[in-house]
Order: C-alpha cells, then sequence, then structure tokens
C-alpha cells in the first residue's frame, strides 16, 4: 500500500512539473511578444498554474517576470505539488529565458 501511494506521490509531482514548465512557457511567450510585457507574462503564467486540473497546491504559486541585460526576460514559476504522503513538501520550479521581440525600422 505504501509502494503505490509513492507512485501517485511521484506521479502527481510529475504532473505539477509540467505545469509549471507550461505556465513558464507561456508566460516567457506573452511577455517576450510584441505589445506584450512583464505584466501579460505573469498574468499568462498565472493563468496557466491556476487552470482546473493543475494539481498545484492551493495559493503556493509564485510567478516572477524580469527583464535582463541585452532585452532578454526571464519568467520564473515555483509552486508545491499535491501531497498525499503527508510531511513531504514537493517543490517544482521552472524559469525560461528568452529575447524580447521588437519592431526595428530600417530607417
Amino acid at each position: 500500500m505504501v509502494l503505490l501511494l509513492l507512485v501517485v506521490q511521484v506521479a502527481l509531482w510529475a504532473h505539477a512539473a509540467q505545469v509549471v514548465q507550461l505556465a513558464a512557457s507561456e508566460g516567457d511567450r506573452a511577455a517576450r511578444s510584441s505589445g506584450g510585457g512583464l505584466a501579460a507574462g505573469a498574468a499568462a503564467a498565472q493563468t496557466v498554474a491556476e487552470e482546473r486540473g493543475s494539481d498545484l497546491a492551493g495559493s503556493s504559486v509564485a510567478v516572477a517576470v524580469v527583464t535582463l541585460p541585452g532585452a532578454l526576460a526571464r519568467v520564473t514559476v515555483t509552486a508545491r505539488a499535491e501531497s498525499i504522503v503527508p510531511g513531504i513538501p514537493l517543490p517544482v520550479s521552472s524559469t525560461v529565458v528568452g529575447p524580447v521581440q521588437e519592431f526595428r525600422s530600417s530607417e
């Protein structure tokens, strides 16, 4: 029975890690797109992380979007996976960095 609980817990953790990766990727896409920005990136990442079926523990989702030197945007999403085994915190995190898209005239 304990082995079965551990297998289910690992599956929940793996799913939460994929959700956090998707949230970071979507936030990065929104932050880097033309007309996007830091607020749009944070909102997109938060929306994906809080969607139904994400299996992230309650209000444990934190999204950080920053601009780096060289016109880069970095989106970091951290959360906790749902835990069915008492006393085991299961943190998950993902960071995505990419160049900000901007229109430059040929003049």
